[in-house]
């Protein structure tokens, strides 16, 4: 993960410098991908000394895992907004809506975690960032599924079966990836009736209904 600052420049430029070279890395690492990317190129993308990349986050690994927790929490802020903004209702099928859309939006996120769950898998350094930032994801969208069951519980008046919204944040997480997976590999693939799919299951699983 990212270093701690002891440096005398000021928190609000530290924060914008930090930011300046995530998003640059984001950029650059959606070009060219994990390996094919150099710190160099990311320094200089954003107009930053390659010292400075080193010293705010480390290394490459340190800093792709922080590409993708800015990309994340930005879409869980998204999707944490729209669901308060759209009837209740509709809270369900917005959110696998907005799943699904994003896999052909920003594909290259996607791509990018895979990498790091490979690198995860091997490399003992990054392992912990990659195992926090699938802890976060599974907090994420356990928070939302349990705005929407509650949501489905006040418009529909059922109350439905006790479920765990972390339990069932893990479920979707596999399926989020695994659907998004099988799309980019393969363009053919039937997405939206994936979702489709997945969102009657949901909407039998809120109701009580076997």
């Amino acid at each position: 993960m990212s270093k701690q600052y002891t440096s005398s420049e000021p928190s609000e430029e530290q924060h914008k410098t930090r930011e300046r070279i995530i998003a640059a890395a984001s950029k650059v690492l959606a070009e060219k991908g994990y390996d094919a990317t150099t710190l160099r190129e990311i320094s200089r993308e954003a107009q930053a000394g390659p010292g400075l990349v080193h010293y705010y986050f480390g290394g490459k690994d340190a800093l792709l895992v922080e590409v993708l927790q800015a990309a994340g929490q930005q879409f869980h802020q998204r999707m944490e907004h729209l669901i308060q903004q759209v009837p209740a209702d509709q809270s369900l099928e917005t959110f696998l809506t907005q799943l699904s859309e994003r896999v052909g939006q920003e594909a290259e996120v996607y791509r990018l975690r895979y990498e790091s769950f490979s690198l995860g898998l091997h490399n003992p350094v990054i392992a912990p960032a990659v195992r926090e930032r699938l802890a976060q994801r599974r907090e994420e969208i356990g928070s939302v599924m349990a705005k929407v069951m509650e949501n489905t519980e006040r418009t529909e008046g059922i109350k439905g079966p006790s479920v765990d919204p972390k339990i069932l944040a893990a479920l979707l997480l596999s399926l989020f990836d695994g659907l998004a997976l099988q799309k980019i590999l393969d363009p053919t693939f039937d997405l939206d009736a994936s979702y489709q799919l997945l969102e009657r299951m949901l909407r039998c699983l809120f109701s009580g209904h076997e």
